[in-house]
């Protein structure tokens, strides 16, 4: 009896055992799926958050190619009231609006992204500073500050982030008129370099 008994104990602690091998392993494997998971939705957020970054760096760059980096070929864009059909149409207008002004700058803060799977959707805050001829003066120039929100569609094609729509919300404009003695005598814009630009260079040599 005491065999048998001896046996059946040493039965039952070797199936608890490898019970609670596969119990371990099967908890570590759930564990590797959810940290694959998460770490892949981390570099797509990434991803996307350096798009978004290149936005207002190809705007003060007037760098097309960058522009047209950010969204694929078919991507629609609301802006105020016009409506763009395409990302090339949308980078054009961007590049001749802001070619022809004194001077501008912009920042891109606020940054908030959703991913599932090959498609997420992100809401940032763009922040704009612009000077421009007024129109049909010689003598005036605007000052404009900008706040913006950009809605974003994304998705993720032959293994590239890009935009496929943006909405742009207005939240804040303001509209001062500057006389263009005072731009000249107290203003200080910095070149438009475009590519000429010393980040390139430095980019360019890592």
């Amino acid at each position: 009896m005491r065999s048998i008994s001896r046996r059946l104990l040493v039965s039952s602690t070797i199936a608890c055992a490898a019970l609670f091998s596969v119990g371990v392993q099967a908890q570590a494997q759930t564990q590797a799926k959810v940290q694959s998971a998460q770490l892949a939705e981390l570099l797509s957020k990434q991803a996307i958050t350096e798009l978004l970054y290149k936005y207002p760096r190809a705007l003060d760059r007037l760098d097309r190619e960058l522009l047209m980096s950010i969204g694929h070929p078919d991507a629609k864009v609301e802006f105020g009231k016009s409506v763009f059909p395409n990302w090339a149409a949308y980078t054009d207008f961007m590049m001749k609006a802001h070619g022809e002004m004194e001077g501008n700058n912009h920042r891109i803060t606020n940054i908030l992204i959703e991913v599932k799977g090959d498609t997420a959707v992100s809401e940032s805050t763009g922040t704009a500073t612009l000077l421009v001829k007024k129109e049909g003066r010689d003598d005036v120039y605007e000052e404009r500050w900008m706040h913006s929100r950009y809605l974003d569609k994304w998705s993720r094609r032959n293994g590239k982030w890009g935009l496929d729509s943006r909405q742009t919300v207005m939240d804040y404009r303001r509209v001062l008129d500057v006389p263009a003695a005072i731009v000249k005598s107290g203003y200080v814009m910095g070149a438009r370099t475009g590519r000429d630009d010393p980040s390139y260079k430095l980019f360019g040599s890592h």
